[in-house]
């Protein structure tokens, strides 16, 4: 292989990987949001931290209504119908009995979508309670955290960026 064919492979690389990466994210975003909803259900967020205010410190329990002064029965009640597992994809641990996993009918889940916006891939929360969610527990919800960046690296970057190189011509 001569000078110019390295030139050029080289060339093809440097003007298609970023578009590559982004690519692979896109046509991936369904893995994108399954990592983050078993993070959510695990009770962590991008950082991996529990989501907060817990159960146990939320002022949602001071207001009147039916679960005032009751995070006890809340706890309780949230255990019956959203148990406590290991994440299936992740591997994530079970979250805290006292830690709030989001789910309750499976709405805000359901309406978290991933978009491609130019160079990047938004993860939305939809137009239902998921700006009131995101807001009293954060945007780091809809990130993924260090062992979803790293299984989707491994299962799906990685092996997209060598089939990006073979086609540039990269052996």
């Amino acid at each position: 292989m001569g000078i110019e064919e390295v030139a050029n492979i080289i060339k093809k690389i440097s003007d298609g990987f970023e578009e590559a990466c982004i690519q692979c994210l896109s046509d991936n975003s369904g893995i994108v949001l399954r990592a983050v909803t078993e993070q959510l259900y695990s009770g962590l967020d991008g950082d991996g931290k529990h989501l907060s205010p817990t159960y146990d410190d939320d002022p949602f329990f001071e207001e009147e209504g039916t679960w005032y002064h009751r995070a006890k029965d809340y706890k309780a009640w949230k255990y019956s119908i959203t148990p406590p597992v290991s994440g299936t994809m992740l591997g994530l641990p079970p979250r805290p009995d006292e830690v709030p996993n989001l789910f309750i009918n499976g709405k805000f889940y359901s309406e978290i979508t991933a978009t491609r916006k130019g160079d990047v891939l938004v993860v939305d929360p939809g137009n239902g309670d998921g700006p009131s969610i995101v807001a009293k527990y954060g945007d780091e919800i809809l990130n993924m955290g260090s062992t979803a960046i790293s299984y989707f690296n491994t299962t799906y970057m990685l092996p997209a960026i060598d089939s990006f190189f073979k086609d540039c011509g990269y052996k």
